[in-house]
């Protein structure tokens, strides 16, 4: 409903970011409830991802790997990255004069790197 709203609004299809999208089903394995997590965001993410005509992509961003075996099963058009596609490594963390820069905004400079 959301994104038909926001497509009606401003007459373009949506952009849906989904950040940290495995921490609820780190927390439902911690605690006990890791089936009925896997239900609904399987539920919620079908309803959001796929069948949505109103959605131009989305981005999911999380420390687990996607898995179309799992909670993604029914989705398709995947473009996994992660840290180790150089491809994409800079848009992942802080590049080399990044992690510098703040060393030296701390006074370690780059004989006290970590």
């Amino acid at each position: 409903m959301l994104s038909y709203l926001l497509c009606q609004h401003y007459g373009q299809k949506v952009i849906l970011l989904i950040d940290e999208y495995d921490v609820p089903l780190d927390k439902a394995f911690q605690h006990g409830y890791y089936e009925e997590m896997v239900s609904l965001i399987r539920n919620l993410f079908g309803q959001a991802l796929k069948t949505n005509e109103f959605l131009r992509f989305a981005v999911l961003t999380g420390c687990l790997r996607v898995s179309k075996e799992s909670i993604f099963t029914g989705l398709n058009n995947f473009d996994v990255n992660s840290i180790v596609d150089v491809e994409h490594d800079e848009q992942f963390g802080f590049t080399d004069s990044e992690v510098q820069g703040i060393l030296e905004d701390y006074g370690l400079g780059e004989k006290r790197a970590l």
